[in-house]
């Protein structure tokens, strides 16, 4: 979900670049075509508004009353009549070159009455019953057919000055005459530190709101589709881990027609043999352990009858035979500790950790040196035996490794339910790369087949298989002390 969220923000990221490419080019080469938008629309009404108010007043207050309406916007405005016109002189320097220059390009060619200014194109001649100063054609229309358009204004041009980077507008005025004379014209200039001006010339807002409902439609239709692939991801990612830890009968529980439904069904498939196999393994096991207990204990009772009554070398033979049927009895008893922690019926009760390890240690580690930092008050839910026999047989491991000098240190740590509690040793511990294998059945990281520290390789495994059983997680890594860290976590009591 992260992926495919981080994606889609580039992927809008890029359109907003684009798109503020796209409209940076238009506002620097094309702005004259805002004027055949709502942009021209806006201005066209706001020269009207000031066209009828400076029709009302004396001339001495037009700068007034120009200010008035366009200081709303944050601009600028300046306006020339038309009567004596002459760029050099009315401008004072105020209005830029290019701003100049587009206006003479508009102006009407020389010799044209400028009290009487001719039609604005696709203006149609008064009747001549109409009032003085009314510029409307017949039945009232503007040069674009609109009945509603005031021909009172027009928008000439819209530019950005190359020089200081401001935008201009121009507008041409027809100021009416209150005494019934014919109007004049003026020229009504804005100027705007940016292109926007208050969205007057560029209105921003549209493009905000076109671009979050496009935004908002994308999501919602993306969103079902997205959310259905990442939800099977994450089941499928549960019931992998259901399964590497020893629970093949987990479900996905969703059914899909497509790729992933296919992956689902194969894993599910998957792990329900892997859980015939090795409940056939660990029942061949059992089986294998049982059957060879009874032979096991008639060749020990044969072999303490021939010992009572043999001399010498004899005597020697029989007991080192006898050495190797114990070794063989512990490693029937392993087995058949190992299948009953996959096959004991699971009692779970809440046991207090503290009393609980204290009581272990006292037995298996009696002479060495133990550091059990846990709260009296902190509790467990397992199953007694299955807990007892996972916890000796790792102190058995810090006795075996650390020797005389064992050191044992436990501490304990709480996650979201479950309880942490780590065993730590000094002793010479594991290679970094053995971690992974160490709960592997029959796996030992010493290669020794000594009885001394060669094991049956199946003890870290009788641990994972108890923990596992009571719902917990066993995990292996490297001690602060030098030797064997191994962390267990089970439900809180």
């Amino acid at each position: 979900m992260a992926k495919v969220g981080a994606w889609l923000v580039v992927h809008l990221v890029v359109l907003a670049v684009a798109f503020v490419l796209f409209v940076g080019s238009q506002l620097r080469l094309g702005l004259d075509s805002f004027l055949s938008t709502a942009a021209g629309g806006r201005l066209e009404a706001l020269g009207v508004e000031v066209a009828a108010d400076l029709a009302e007043t004396r001339e001495d207050s037009w700068e007034k009353i120009v200010n008035s309406h366009v200081s709303k916007y944050g601009l600028e405005g300046i306006l020339l009549p038309d009567r004596d016109f002459d760029p050099k002189e009315r401008s004072e320097g105020r209005i830029p070159v290019s701003v100049m220059s587009a206006l003479k390009k508009k102006l009407p060619p020389p010799g044209a009455d400028r009290l009487d200014p001719p039609p604005f194109p696709g203006d149609r001649m008064p009747p001549s019953d109409g009032p003085p100063g009314d510029f409307r054609g017949p039945r009232g229309e503007g040069p674009r057919g609109d009945a509603t358009t005031d021909r009172r204004s027009e928008a000439l041009f819209l530019i950005r000055d190359p020089d200081s980077g401001n935008y201009w507008a121009a507008l041409q005025l027809r100021i009416g005459s209150q005494r019934g004379r014919l109007s004049e014209r003026a020229f009504l200039f804005l100027k705007s530190e940016d292109a926007s001006a208050g969205g007057l010339f560029f209105d921003y807002r549209p493009w905000l709101f076109g671009g979050l409902a496009v935004l908002a439609l994308s999501l919602l239709m993306w969103a079902p589709f997205v959310f259905g692939i990442t939800r099977y991801a994450g089941r499928i990612s549960a019931v992998t881990e259901r399964i590497s830890e020893g629970h093949f009968d987990a479900k996905i529980g969703i059914s899909r027609r497509d790729e992933l439904g296919q992956v689902g069904e194969s894993i599910e498939e998957m792990s329900a043999r892997l859980g015939q196999l090795i409940s056939g393994q660990k029942r061949f096991l059992a089986d294998v352990a049982h059957e060879l207990c009874a032979p096991l204990a008639r060749m020990r009772t044969g072999l303490g009858i021939l010992e009572a009554g043999a001399e010498g070398k004899t005597a020697d033979r029989i007991v080192s035979i006898e050495e190797d049927a114990g070794e063989l009895s512990l490693l029937i008893s392993e087995l058949l500790a190992f299948t009953k922690s996959n096959a004991a019926e699971v009692k779970l009760e809440t046991i207090a950790l503290g009393e609980f390890l204290t009581g272990i240690s006292a037995r298996e580690l009696a002479g060495h040196e133990v550091k059990i930092e846990i709260p009296a008050e902190l509790r467990v839910t397992a199953d007694r035996k299955l807990l007892t026999r996972a916890v000796q047989n790792i102190f058995r491991n810090c006795h075996r490794h650390a020797g005389e000098d064992c050191e044992v240190r436990i501490v304990t740590f709480l996650s979201d339910g479950m309880v942490e509690f780590t065993i730590s040793d000094n002793g010479s511990g594991v290679p970094d790369e053995e971690y992974a294998r160490l709960f592997e059945p029959f796996y030992r990281p010493d290669k020794s087949r000594t009885r001394d520290t060669g094991g049956t390789g199946l003890g870290m495994a009788i641990v994972e298989s108890s923990i596992r059983a009571c719902g917990g997680r066993v995990s292996a890594g490297r001690s602060s002390m030098g030797g064997l860290l191994v962390s267990i976590s089970l439900p809180e009591g």
